[in-house]
């Protein structure tokens, strides 16, 4: 080979070889292009499944904040129901008692 053809050679990989390189830089470009999209559009729709699940939560704690307000009220219901029922039962034990306490009384004072 001559020294004429070598250089020829010489200058065509070096063409193929910037020519390469200026593809590969463009593809990289291309895909760099393509994950900012993708990365973008992920972060987008992780934000939409955050904020759902954000609503979503809200709505859970204020059933459950309802629920404790029921059922605390329900057992102030039920609290104040026992009480009178208490009282109640209070009140007939009284009467009762007076009526014993009459009647044996009563039954001590008179003659046998």
């Amino acid at each position: 080979m001559d020294h004429e053809t070598t250089e020829e050679i010489k200058r065509y990989l070096d063409v193929t070889v910037a020519n390469l390189r200026g593809e590969l830089k463009a593809d990289i470009r291309e895909v760099r292009e393509d994950l900012r999209v993708e990365i973008h559009e992920a972060k987008r729709h992780s934000d939409v499944v955050a904020e759902s699940l954000r609503s979503e939560i809200r709505l859970v704690a204020e059933g459950v904040a309802g629920l404790d307000e029921k059922f605390t009220q329900e057992f102030v219901n039920v609290r104040t129901e026992i009480r009178e029922q208490i009282g109640d039962v209070k009140a007939l034990i009284r009467a009762s008692h007076s009526d014993l306490d009459r009647r044996v009384t009563k039954l001590e004072k008179s003659p046998t």
